[in-house]
């Protein structure tokens, strides 16, 4: 549910919102209603790897599946195309796309929808948004990690004063320096080194007391294998905070199993095993080059922002 904004004489409203993710395709529906938030009634997700090709091309085998996850979703819950209004968004790896017509297209012919494709910018302040509605914090660095990029974003009183998009995403990482089953020392090194130098220019140091913020399927699945091997801590995810410490142990955990050994972890999916270590290298290198001590999660992300901003802003 978001939070109470000032009161609006708008009727309440069913959104269905389509996310195609770097990773997956995320869709919600949901009944916004300007006077007291929204209220979430179905939440899917489906892989399909849209940021899994060469640098500036979606994958032909991704398209597909994506479009066919939009019409399953759409058979479900818009049937004979009635229902609710649809908006629809793409984020990095849609945008960076010289082939995205062949999505972007074929979803307006068949579907009837028109995708809006975020810039960098409004990709990073959507997250911002979902985090600030849902989280007690002022200021940090809101880091939200995807499949092909990764959004910082500097907090000061609960205000975004700067943004950057740097190309460290879990997929790209992986495709680029981490194919092999289980990475050589040379091919690791190689990444943290390339991590390094992107967070030159993008990364602002911590300031004292100052916490970062995490977003992203990364994220999150790092906080369900910490939770899994320390039962009895907490059972939910958001607003969970893991220290360097936490961050590093789960990676050296990752980091001596194979692909195939790793799909036995608990909390981690079956469909993240080959991704999740470059991911996990991300984080870690940010919280550790920044000197961020703490990573508070967020499992909110950009859909939730997009809904957010239906609900309060009215349409555009």
């Amino acid at each position: 549910m978001g939070r109470r904004r000032r009161k609006s004489r708008k009727k309440a409203e069913l959104v269905a919102v389509v996310d195609l993710g770097s990773t997956a395709v995320r869709f919600l529906l949901a009944r916004i209603n300007p006077n007291s938030g929204f209220h979430l009634l179905v939440e899917e997700r489906e892989p399909t790897r849209l940021g899994g090709g060469a640098p500036g091309v979606l994958p032909r085998e991704a398209i597909h599946e994506t479009l066919r996850a939009v019409h399953r979703f759409f058979a479900r819950h818009l049937p004979n195309g009635r229902g609710p209004r649809v908006i629809a968004v793409a984020t990095s790896a849609v945008r960076e796309a010289r082939n995205r017509d062949r999505l972007l297209e074929p979803l307006r012919r068949k579907e009837g929808i028109d995708v809006q494709v975020l810039s960098a910018r409004d990709e990073a302040r959507l997250g911002v948004e979902a985090a600030l509605d849902s989280l007690s914090f002022r200021d940090g660095v809101v880091a939200d990690l995807g499949g092909a990029s990764l959004q910082l974003s500097r907090v000061r009183d609960r205000k975004v004063v700067s943004t950057a998009t740097l190309p460290l995403g879990a997929v790209r990482t992986t495709t680029r320096f981490l194919r092999q089953n289980r990475p050589t020392p040379r091919a690791l090194q190689a990444l943290r080194t390339e991590i390094r130098a992107q967070l030159l220019d993008g990364l602002p140091p911590a300031r004292r007391g100052e916490v970062m913020v995490g977003l992203g399927g990364t994220v999150r699945t790092l906080a369900s294998i910490h939770l899994r091997s320390h039962q009895g801590e907490r059972k939910h995810r958001h607003g969970l905070q893991l220290y360097q410490s936490d961050v590093t142990a789960v990676r050296e955990r990752l980091e001596s199993l194979s692909r195939r050994k790793r799909r036995k972890i608990g909390g981690l999916k079956a469909e993240r095993a080959d991704i999740i270590l470059a991911g996990a290298i991300v984080i870690e290198e940010a919280m550790v080059f920044g000197g961020y001590l703490r990573l508070l999660v967020c499992t909110r992300g950009v859909r939730d922002g997009v809904l957010l901003r239906e609900t309060f802003n009215g349409r555009g």
